[in-house]
């Protein structure tokens, strides 16, 4: 009974030593991995996606929301009041300056210019007949004061030949102006024939007829509108913060309609401030002799406030700012090595590099955020950068 407590400890004192010897092992081995990874751990590098800095055009622009309206528009509006009689149109067609529009059943008005024209015959005929009188009164007037002088007529018979030339004098002045009148009223007679046709004042596109022949129509009687639409008129209303941008002359680039680019250029600029917007309208004319722009569409312009042809750019995306200052990451012998730049024209996803850059140069333009000044990289891009970065 004794020897069994004895055989126990020396079979705890076993197992504690198996354990003991199965722990070294696994710490040697773990030991051993672990001096063979730390290698590899230094030779880690982040993937990022570079592209070159390259030379190229470059353009700074401002965009607003405007609307298409036409170049002009016209509304037709008889002059005379009368029976419409023809309507030479239908809407969309086109219409060239002087083209007839619509006729007014002019009967009536061609007998008030025949009843002119012999008003004008009958005063010119007594204005005639007024000048003989005349004529003949001034022969008396001479005669009777030769008498008189003579002694062979009293000096009344002098008065009253006077009396019957100034009298002649006065019913040529009264036929003269009866002339007048009925030349300004045959005048009136014939504008007024001639008003029955109405033409079109410009070029175009005929739109809103509002009238059918047989109607009834005055000169507050709209008939359509004719519109111009080549070129384009688009409106913009910029903030005056922009208003330096509104210079006569200035390209802009509008987009309308299906989506396709137009170019244009600022033809007026409003001399005011509208005080409720704190905008300023300006026209932008658009050659238009496709007709995509139609007036009424919504329209995206783009001015171009500043622009190079021939400028060292880099990817917008490639900048890192932070701090009030602005860097790209280069990749040098695969490494990144950060680079702090200068700025001139953004625009259109680039930037313009005056200092900090040369052309060729790798830079990192998705990933750069991963890593700093010094870490290791290795890159992917769709366009294989010229500078071999490892």
């Amino acid at each position: 009974m004794g020897r069994v407590p004895y055989m126990k400890r020396w079979l705890l004192v076993l197992i504690i030593l198996a354990a003991l010897g199965v722990g070294i092992g696994v710490s040697a081995k773990r030991g051993s991995k672990d001096t063979e990874t730390t290698p590899q751990m230094a030779d880690f590098a982040v993937t990022v996606e570079v592209a070159n800095v390259e030379r190229g055009a470059i353009r700074e622009t401002a965009r607003y929301n405007g609307s298409v309206e036409a170049y002009e528009s016209v509304t037709i509006i008889p002059k005379v009041t009368g029976i419409l009689k023809t309507i030479a149109f239908d809407v969309g067609d086109r219409v060239s300056k002087g083209d007839l529009i619509a006729t007014i059943d002019d009967a009536e008005f061609a007998q008030r210019l025949e009843q002119a024209k012999a008003n004008l015959k009958l005063s010119a005929a007594r204005l005639e007949r007024s000048r003989i009188n005349l004529a003949s009164a001034e022969r008396e007037f001479v005669r009777n004061e030769s008498l008189v002088r003579q002694g062979l007529a009293p000096e009344q018979q002098v008065d009253l030949a006077r009396v019957e030339r100034d009298a002649a004098r006065a019913d040529v002045d009264l036929a003269d102006a009866e002339v007048i009148r009925a030349r300004a009223a045959l005048d009136e007679a014939q504008i007024n024939f001639d008003n029955t046709r109405i033409v079109a004042p410009l070029s175009g596109f005929a739109d809103k007829r509002r009238v059918d022949p047989g109607a009834l129509v005055s000169p507050s009687t709209p008939l359509c509108t004719i519109v111009k639409t080549d070129p384009a008129k688009v409106v913009i209303n910029v903030p005056e913060s922009d208003i330096a941008l509104l210079q006569v002359g200035r390209s802009a680039v509008v987009k309308a309609g299906a989506g396709a680019e137009h170019d244009g250029t600022i033809e007026r600029v409003a001399p005011t401030v509208d005080a409720a917007t704190r905008t300023t309208m300006a026209e932008i004319v658009v050659p238009n002799d496709t007709g995509a722009l139609r007036p009424g569409m919504y329209a995206d312009v783009v001015l171009i406030a500043r622009e190079k042809g021939d400028a060292l750019i880099v990817a917008e995306e490639a900048l890192v700012r932070g701090n009030g200052q602005t860097s790209v990451l280069r990749v040098v012998d695969g490494t990144a090595r950060a680079s702090r730049v200068r700025l001139g024209i953004l625009g259109e996803g680039w930037a313009e590099v005056l200092e900090g850059l040369e052309e060729g140069d790798v830079v990192i333009v998705k990933g750069q955020y991963l890593v700093d000044d010094g870490d290791r990289v290795r890159y992917s891009s769709s366009e294989e950068p010229t500078t071999e970065a490892t």
